[in-house]
């Protein structure tokens, strides 16, 4: 899995990969439970995004907009779980050192946030269910809550795997990313070692300035514990 760490023309850095990078094979879904209830997700929606009636075409309206809500490194986060290795490329002008610790600040950061949700949708779901069960159509908002709440959950125990016991990571300096991602007209922006300029246009329109690590100036100071045996 490569993981690029790139610089806007203003801002802060924020970690990227491309859609090829995080895409989830059939061999990396869940077993056990887990896995049991994503393929049978996977057969509602496909049902669902099949039908023709006005409550499904209205609940998938819903069900889009809602989803624009979603931070856009959930994928990225999601194969942290399954990753055999990780490669984090970073600018050349900035040392190996202090690119761990911004990665190390963007796991914790990400793993709380996660952790809030799961805890904050958790709550909501049921509640949205007994509440809105009489209304007719679809619940959407009470599936959405048990949706998000299972999503905040993978990507929580994803974090929780790449903080404490990661597969291989590696840093490499790239100075190609020295340059900033650049904006290009009406086109979006890219970046030459970005493969998927789209993604990573629709990437920074949605991502949030204050999910991005930066470049911390104290390291050591920021940075957690690493496990012993790892790289």
């Amino acid at each position: 899995m490569k993981i690029l760490y790139l610089k806007p023309e203003r801002g802060r850095p924020f970690f990227y990969a491309d859609p090829a990078e995080v895409r989830v094979t059939e061999a990396e879904r869940p077993s056990g439970t887990l896995g049991r209830l994503s393929r049978k997700w996977d057969e509602i929606e496909a049902r669902w995004k099949d039908a023709e009636g006005w409550a499904a075409r209205w609940s998938r309206s819903v069900w889009d907009r809602l989803h624009t809500m979603c931070r856009p490194d959930e994928p990225l986060l999601v194969k942290l779980a399954t990753a055999d290795a990780i490669v984090i490329r970073h600018p050349a002008s900035v040392p190996e050192r202090g690119a761990r610790a911004a990665w190390r600040r963007y796991l914790r950061a990400r793993a709380g946030s996660h952790g809030f949700w799961l805890a904050v949708d958790g709550f909501l779901a049921p509640i949205t269910g007994l509440v809105l069960w009489i209304l007719p159509g679809p619940n959407v908002i009470a599936f959405w809550f048990v949706y998000r709440a299972y999503t905040h959950y993978t990507i929580f125990q994803a974090v929780r795997r790449a903080r404490w016991s990661p597969p291989p990571t590696t840093f490499e300096a790239d100075e190609s990313l020295d340059r900033p991602v650049r904006r290009e007209g009406d086109d979006g922006w890219a970046h030459e070692a970005v493969a998927d300029p789209g993604s990573l246009r629709g990437y920074i329109e949605r991502r949030s300035p204050s999910d991005d690590p930066g470049e911390p100036e104290h390291e050591d100071a920021d940075s957690d514990p690493q496990p012993s045996g790892r790289t």
